[in-house]
C-alpha cells in the first residue's frame, strides 16, 4: 500500500512538472514581426508615402516604377493614361508600442472636355480603407495599406478627354498605445 502512494506521487509529480515545462508562454512576442506593447508609452507612430506606376507599352512590354516619397513632401505628380496604373501605399511604422490600425481616406476632382472645348468638373470622395488589428499584449511593428490604380476614380464620360485633376489623401495612423498621427498626400495629375 505504502508503494502505491509512492507511485502515484511520482506519477503526480511527473504530470506536473510535464505541464508545466511543455508549454509555452502564450504573451511571446519573439516574432520580428511583433513588439511587446509597453504599458503606459508614448512612442509616435511614423508614417511613409509610396508610389508605383505601371506602364503597358503599345508593343506589348510593360515597365514599373516606385519611389518613396520623402517625409516633407505632400504633393507629387502623376501621369494618367489608360495604359497608366498607379498606386498608393501607405506604411505605419512604430518601434516601440506595435501599429493598431491604418486608414486612407480622401477625394478626388478633375476636368474633362468635349470637342469643342466644353469642360466639365467632376468630383468625389474616395472609398474609406480601414486595416485595425485587436491585439493588446503584442502588435505588429509597422502596416500597409493601399490605394490600387487610383487613376480608375479619373476617368471622364464617353467623348470627353481628361485634362487636369487631383487626388487628395490623408493617411491616418494609431499606435497600440492609442497615439494618433495623420499624413496627407496629393497626387496632382
Amino acid at each position: 500500500m505504502k508503494t502505491t502512494n509512492i507511485v502515484s506521487l511520482i506519477v503526480l509529480i511527473s504530470i506536473l512538472l510535464f505541464a508545466q515545462t511543455s508549454c509555452k508562454k502564450c504573451n511571446n512576442c519573439a516574432d520580428e514581426k511583433l513588439v511587446t506593447v509597453p504599458v503606459g508609452g508614448s512612442s509616435t507612430p511614423v508614417g511613409q508615402w509610396e508610389m508605383s506606376q505601371a506602364v503597358q507599352h503599345s508593343n506589348g512590354t510593360v515597365t514599373s516604377s516606385i519611389s518613396i516619397v520623402p517625409e516633407s513632401i505632400t504633393l507629387i505628380n502623376s501621369t494618367t493614361a489608360d495604359s497608366v496604373t498607379t498606386n498608393i501605399y501607405f506604411t505605419a511604422t512604430d518601434t516601440i508600442s506595435g501599429i493598431k490600425c491604418v486608414k486612407l481616406s480622401g477625394g478626388f476632382g478633375f476636368t474633362c472636355v468635349n470637342n469643342s472645348n466644353q469642360a466639365i468638373i467632376l468630383d468625389g470622395i474616395l472609398p474609406q480603407k480601414t486595416q485595425c488589428l485587436d491585439l493588446t499584449t503584442c502588435c505588429l511593428k509597422s502596416q500597409r495599406i493601399a490605394y490600387e490604380d487610383i487613376s480608375e476614380f479619373l476617368r471622364c464620360p464617353q467623348g470627353r478627354t481628361f485634362t487636369n485633376g487631383g487626388i487628395g489623401i490623408m493617411g491616418i495612423i494609431e499606435n497600440c498605445n492609442g497615439q494618433i498621427d495623420t499624413m496627407q498626400l496629393t497626387v496632382q495629375f
